[in-house]
């Protein structure tokens, strides 16, 4: 019922067609029923209610008959057309409910903390936020329908039943309480086999999608062969786990409602021919215990093919439950990193500033790591004064890029305080932090489409001639140039060489104005002469705002205030550049050396 109750909080939106999907249910429900009563009805009138018709012509009071058979006809037509509206709504009912749930769990999954995602591969996340809302929607779509509409013919068959003779209603009731008790406990074997069943197809996507991500290196070091004996070994576990779930889930339910409607319907059949050799029936009133028999084994029937759907749908709910209920990041407290009141008692800027005004940065006793237990940084602390360049070096893996994620908001510190315009992180509203801090990464995402929304990111509130006074900046005129529709060239992360992503990440950047900028390894991917002329174009930029560069190629680093020497998650050595490059005994002295040789 917790599943349903967490359903139901995406499809109430929906109350109104839901009602008119009620509506013609019962509707197309009615239809279903009156069939047989009026065969039945068309049966006793060429019989007269026992033995067969006369021989020869048809006797004058055929003309009922006649109009009993037009009568069936408009019913048959009104009820297919209810079906056609039904399926229309139900599909209608589906699509907007899973997207409205689809849209929340794309949502949850953006401010899942960047730990999270460490674990989880990208192919995983598109399969839980497609692949299992997807079932979501032929649940809606089909098997709710299919089992309410059922559902209300299987009760107006008993009521019917119960009306026409008691003792055949009383049998059909009393079987179909057995019928469903036994449906639903083998429905609850089912769902653990279709809870493991998407699991593993979570596993197969997330594999496939590294793979494909990574194939130019899979051919270049020989390892397709190794690939493909892994994806054998993931495909073989899918298989094993969907005829699991398909013979547990779905072949026994329609073995049992088979064997199960062939005794009701026996059953049905002996009372009723019972009762007609009495005399108490007419042969239509056996036709129509017979023709509601059928009708009920129908809907078992239906149950059992559409049950497999419904249990892979709920695991896929349980599965998305269980993602939704993983904690978001701290969207911190309510202030604001922005100009101070000029209604103040000074009129003074406070320690905070609007984007574009250098902002002190700050960490004090920083631990943090992805994994508990295994932390990155370990009590690093330092102080950057507003306005001020700082160089971040050290060798890989010793937390340099951890330290700028810090600092953007992409993770908060196990322990230690982060420290904005003097204020703590945590204090501070998430948003706010990162409109004034701004992180230019080596790992780089181009959008598909123009270029003007790569640099704006789809703002349609960005004018084309601040775009180009970015460019300008930059230097990267010559660059624009390159492209012959200018701003409005469509371009994919296949058509920019990695050095051209770079530019554009670079002027996607400096049009938010940031106040602090954080460049890791932001020329990684330039040719000497580009990354040399971009140097000089972010050289005034560097220096009007507060800024830390990561660099591995120490020449990157010629114009900065200050170096910091991070090594194992510890800063080491931090002080002006110049002086520690004076200083032959300093740590980034030894760099230097090192990078020479």
């Amino acid at each position: 019922m917790r599943d349903w109750g967490f359903l139901w909080s995406y499809l109430r939106r929906e109350r109104r067609r839901t009602a008119l999907l009620g509506v013609v249910l019962l509707a197309g429900t009615a239809c279903g029923l009156a069939s047989p009563f009026v065969v039945r009805a068309f049966i006793d009138s060429v019989t007269g209610g026992a033995g067969p018709a006369p021989a020869g012509p048809a006797p004058a009071g055929l003309g009922p008959a006649v109009h009993l058979v037009g009568l069936f006809l408009l019913v048959g037509v009104v009820r297919f057309a209810l079906q056609a509206v039904e399926a229309g709504l139900a599909e209608s009912v589906a699509w907007r409910s899973t997207n409205r749930l689809r849209e929340h769990v794309l949502d949850h999954c953006l401010r899942l903390p960047v730990a999270f995602h460490y674990r989880t591969t990208p192919g995983e996340m598109v399969e839980r936020v497609d692949g299992d809302i997807g079932l979501l929607s032929n649940l809606f779509s089909r098997f709710v329908v299919a089992v309410a509409g059922e559902a209300l013919l299987v009760v107006g068959v008993v009521v019917a039943m119960f009306a026409v003779e008691w003792r055949i209603g009383l049998l059909f009731l009393v079987c179909l309480v057995l019928g469903v008790v036994l449906l639903r406990r083998i429905a609850v074997l089912g769902r653990g086999a279709h809870v493991g069943y998407r699991a593993a197809v979570g596993r197969f996507m997330g594999f496939v999608e590294e793979r494909i991500s990574g194939l130019e290196d899979l051919k270049a070091f020989g390892a397709v062969e190794h690939t493909l004996r892994r994806y054998e070994t993931l495909n073989s576990a899918l298989l094993r786990g969907d005829l699991r779930a398909a013979l547990v889930g779905s072949s026994l339910v329609w073995a049992s409602a088979s064997v199960f409607t062939a005794v009701v319907t026996a059953l049905a059949m002996a009372l009723g021919g019972w009762r007609f050799g009495t005399g108490a029936m007419t042969i239509g009133t056996v036709y129509l215990i017979f023709a509601f028999a059928q009708q009920i084994q129908e809907p078992l029937i239906n149950l059992s093919t559409q049950l497999q759907d419904y249990q892979r749908a709920m695991a896929g709910v349980q599965r998305t439950r269980a993602l939704l209920a993983v904690d978001v990041e701290p969207e911190g407290g309510g202030a604001l990193l922005g100009p101070s009141d000029p209604s103040g008692p000074t009129g003074t800027s406070g320690p905070t500033g609007r984007a574009g005004e250098p902002l002190a940065v700050e960490l004090s006793g920083v631990t943090f790591g992805y994994t508990p237990g295994h932390p990155v940084l370990r009590d690093v602390s330092f102080a950057v004064p507003a306005g001020t360049s700082v160089g971040i070096v050290g060798h890989t893996g010793s937390g340099k890029s951890t330290i700028a994620r810090l600092l953007v908001g992409l993770a908060r510190p196990d322990a230690g305080t982060v420290r904005l315009g003097g204020r703590p992180v945590e204090d501070l509203s998430l948003r706010s932090v990162r409109e004034h801090v701004a992180l230019v990464s080596q790992d780089v995402f181009v959008l598909d489409a123009s270029v003007r929304d790569n640099i704006a990111l789809l703002d349609p509130d960005v004018a084309d001639e601040r775009i180009l006074a970015v460019l300008g900046e930059l230097g990267l005129g010559p660059w624009l140039a390159e492209f012959e529709q200018g701003l409005d060239t469509q371009i994919t992360e296949h058509s920019l060489s990695a050095g051209q992503a770079q530019l554009l990440t670079m002027a996607r950047t400096l049009l938010r104005d940031p106040a602090v900028l954080v460049l890791d390894e932001a020329s990684a991917r330039l040719d000497p002469a580009t990354e040399e002329r971009l140097d000089q174009a972010l050289a005034p930029l560097v220096r009007s705002r507060t800024s830390l560069v990561i660099a591995h190629r120490l020449s990157t680093l010629a114009r900065v205030d200050r170096i910091l020497v991070v090594d194992h998650g510890r800063v080491v050595e931090y002080g002006p550049r110049a002086e520690l490059l004076a200083d032959g005994g300093s740590r980034f002295a030894a760099l230097l050396r090192e990078a020479t040789v």
